[in-house]
């Protein structure tokens, strides 16, 4: 299940088994904000004062009004009262916020999507937020900076955002299916975001650093783009992949052949889409392969943990040439298929910056396997 061991691969706060994309950067002398929360800033209390007693006019000189008589019409009929849609609740803006630094768009036409966040999110009215189809939900972060951030679909839920068929991987409030959490290899958006107003090429405290990252697997197709602010980011578009390409027969060394479909045990629908390091490394739902640790003999070279793996042997390495990486690079260029797909990947942009995430529908359902 995702908890706060799972995210520490990802970010320096979270320090687990596999390093981070950004925890690898602060390792390598990047100079990053550390991992705190940042306690979003509330605007500043006003106090109010009452208005001078007013000095009452002597009846005697007001004149006298004598009121024109009322022509009463008949009011026109009321129209139908139409039950409200509901949408989600938008946080309020503070102080320190000026506008949203990230927008997440549902793309897909036929089912309702609910992002979830990372518990150091301010917070809306519930850590899972519905999107309906063809509508947008705006997160704001505080102009001050928050690190260590992490945002992921879910799908198939119930009316609260839980009980998710696909991407209940637990975490900050979020609960896990009857038959245990979901493997953590959803699509997701990670981001350590800078302060605004401070000058990105000067103080890397202004600048936000980001990833899509696919080193777990994949969930839903994407799509990242990026505001004028940035004109340097990569275009992602991630829109291409399908649970079809998913490789069924992916050789992972001295445990032979390997299906690496996602295949949720009560509906038999396929919901993701492992790397050769999830799998190896994940038995939730019953992956039996999945026992392994990443410094294993059976899954250092495809998860890369440094020590006891060196980068140039991962990239010299099994995973580089696994059908997996090989997908991401053709379907979902920009993104980091392993740990240190170092060419592409990790992007960083002023503090500031708007990103759009735009979701697509999940592209197979179902899967028998043998």
């Amino acid at each position: 299940m995702r908890n706060d061991s799972h995210n520490e691969r990802h970010f320096g706060k979270m320090a687990c088994h596999r390093p981070g994309l950004l925890a690898m950067l602060i390792l390598l002398g990047f100079g990053l904000q550390g991992c705190k929360n940042l306690k979003e800033i509330e605007p500043g209390e006003s106090v109010l004062s009452l208005p001078p007693p007013v000095t009452p006019i002597p009846l005697a000189v007001l004149p006298l009004v004598t009121p024109a008589p009322l022509s009463l019409q008949p009011l026109p009929p009321l129209p139908p009262v139409q039950p409200a849609q509901i949408a989600p609740e938008q946080p309020a803006l503070s102080a320190a916020v000026a506008k949203p630094r990230l927008v997440v768009w549902n793309n897909c036409s036929t089912l309702p999507i609910w992002i979830a966040s990372s518990g150091n999110v301010p917070p809306p009215a519930t850590r899972n937020v519905r999107i309906l189809p063809g509508q947008s939900y705006s997160f704001y972060i505080p102009d001050a900076g928050l690190s260590s951030t992490r945002f992921w679909p879910k799908a198939w839920c119930d009316d609260l955002g839980q009980k998710c068929t696909l991407g209940s991987s637990g975490g900050d409030g979020q609960d896990c299916p009857a038959g245990g959490c979901a493997p953590p290899i959803d699509s997701k958006f990670e981001a350590s975001f800078g302060a605004v107003g401070v000058d990105c090429a000067k103080d890397n405290k202004g600048c936000d650093w980001w990833d899509t990252s696919a080193v777990d697997g994949y969930s839903l197709p994407f799509k990242l783009e990026v505001d004028s602010q940035c004109p340097q980011a990569k275009k992602i578009d991630c829109l291409g992949l399908s649970f079809a390409e998913c490789p069924a027969v992916e050789n992972l060394g001295s445990v032979g052949k390997q299906d690496l479909r996602v295949v949720d045990h009560v509906s038999s629908k396929v919901v993701g889409c492992y790397s050769p390091c999830g799998k190896l490394t994940y038995s939730n739902w019953g992956n039996k392969v999945g026992q392994h640790a990443p410094d294993s003999d059976v899954a250092k070279m495809y998860c890369c943990p440094t020590p006891p793996v060196s980068p140039q042997q991962c990239r010299a390495g099994p995973v580089e040439k696994s059908a997996f990486v090989k997908l991401i690079h053709q379907k979902c260029k920009n993104v980091y298929g392993y740990a240190y797909d170092d060419a592409v990947g990790l992007q960083v942009c002023p503090a500031g910056t708007t990103y759009t995430w735009t979701l697509g529908c999940p592209t197979a359902t179902e899967v028998v396997l043998g």
